[in-house]
């Protein structure tokens, strides 16, 4: 586990105010989920918030994670994206998941930890990205001469390595406790999109995606947080302004995470997590330029994980001029989840603001060319931003929709608990 402390410069903020935490998680889940007198969740539902990009707020059976960190558009004020960086460290997140250390996924994560002591749980190399992250906050006088924005004394942040440095995708599964005892969380590598030649079996979805070109008239840019593309001598034009990125270029950037999530107690709902998708097919992913026994590995955990009832899974690639949506429905195939919600459909190297209803329409499109039976396709919850952001999304734990006699096999073997702190490294077989 990664930890770094440091003092903080100005009058420090205090620890999260229960009357700031009850109203955040008010604004992200919906009054009618938080209890107005501690800000405690339900301890009998999932509650999925879409926060923009690939970042969810989760509350999971009262526990709350923050799955990636990165707000498109983060500006000072609420905008079209309806949070501010308060509102984020308001919502006093239990612990912080990383499905890759880019900046559209980790921005802002170093900070929200060092502020709420939310553990953050990434590869070792994003965790030693995590540690320049939070050094040079520390020493910036915009952050800790600013008393709206400066670390707490002692402030320090925990990055907990869930694979090792230049681990082999799919060799390393680990199951972590941060949700204990309410669930078992099982995570492992895999690959992170990565263009690869055009597939003679399958061709591209056809369809172009397409920016609404009235986004930037309906919803007129504010002032940015930091701007995400900021020169080096970029001169702020607010004393709000901070730089919030993480450590362009340091390690961890494509060193990509699967998590997977079963509940304990009820009829045991599942979901899963990615927020980018390799060529399985290929083996091949950014940074790992492998074979198609990699691949197929992958694929094997991924069967064994169990049954899926909810994919929060990545609707962009960087294989999308080649190979359109192939490769998220070849990882749908192997987890063969009986809900999709898309991710990563404001930012990347086709999506953006506006595009979502194209990137529906090619996703669908991908599956007919591909050849998915209807009966084998996941029901779809597509978000469209930004109406979709903070529209709380639940699932109750005691449906009878999601028991499965195999999820009780798996609790109770390779998801049994361990009494362990730390992650432990488990078989699936």
């Amino acid at each position: 586990m990664a930890s770094v402390a440091a003092a903080a410069l100005a009058t420090p903020v205090a620890a999260v105010e229960t009357s700031d935490m009850i109203a955040a998680r008010q604004h992200i889940f919906g009054a009618e989920h938080v209890d107005p007198e501690t800000g405690a969740m339900p301890d009998d539902k999932v509650i999925v918030s879409w926060l923009s990009a690939s970042s969810f707020a989760v509350s999971v059976a009262g526990k709350v994670v923050m799955m990636d960190t990165f707000l498109t558009r983060l500006e000072v004020e609420r905008g079209r994206t309806p949070l501010t960086i308060h509102d984020l460290v308001n919502l006093n997140a239990d612990a912080i998941t990383l499905g890759h250390g880019h900046n559209d996924h980790a921005d802002n994560a170093a900070y929200i930890s060092a502020m709420t002591d939310a553990v953050i749980y990434a590869t070792e190399e994003t965790c030693s990205t995590m540690d320049l992250d939070f050094a040079r906050l520390s020493a910036d006088p915009r952050v800790q001469e600013n008393p709206d924005y400066a670390f707490p004394e002692g402030a320090s942040i925990d990055c907990v390595p869930v694979t090792s440095m230049g681990s082999t995708p799919g060799t390393e599964v680990v199951n972590l406790t941060f949700l204990e005892p309410q669930a078992c969380v099982t995570a492992f590598r895999h690959l992170h999109s990565q263009a690869v030649p055009p597939d003679p079996d399958f061709p591209p979805t056809p369809v172009e995606i397409i920016v609404d070109d009235r986004d930037e008239y309906l919803f007129p840019a504010g002032t940015p947080l930091w701007p995400r593309r900021a020169a080096p001598d970029y001169e702020p034009v607010d004393p709000r302004q901070f730089d919030n990125r993480t450590t362009r270029g340091a390690p961890g950037g494509g060193d990509a995470l699967f998590f997977s999530y079963m509940m304990r107690d009820g009829t045991n709902f599942s979901f899963v997590y990615q927020n980018t998708a390799g060529s399985l097919k290929e083996g091949i992913g950014r940074g790992w330029d492998g074979t198609p026994e990699d691949g197929q590995r992958i694929i094997k955990v991924l069967e064994d994980l169990g049954p899926t009832d909810l994919q929060l899974g990545t609707a962009a690639t960087g294989n999308f001029d080649n190979n359109g949506l192939r490769d998220l429905i070849m990882y749908q195939d192997a987890i063969e989840p009986k809900i999709y919600i898309p991710n990563h459909i404001t930012t990347g190297s086709r999506a953006k603001e506006g595009s979502s209803l194209s990137v529906y329409a090619g996703y669908v499109n991908q599956m007919d060319l591909m050849g998915v039976p209807e009966e084998d396709r996941p029901r779809l919850h597509w978000l469209v931003d930004p109406v979709d952001y903070l529209k709380p999304i639940v699932f109750t734990l005691d449906n009878p929709a999601w028991a499965d006699p195999e999820k009780k096999e798996i609790l109770s073997s390779w998801c049994a608990p361990s009494g362990a702190d730390e992650p432990t490294m488990v078989s699936l077989d």
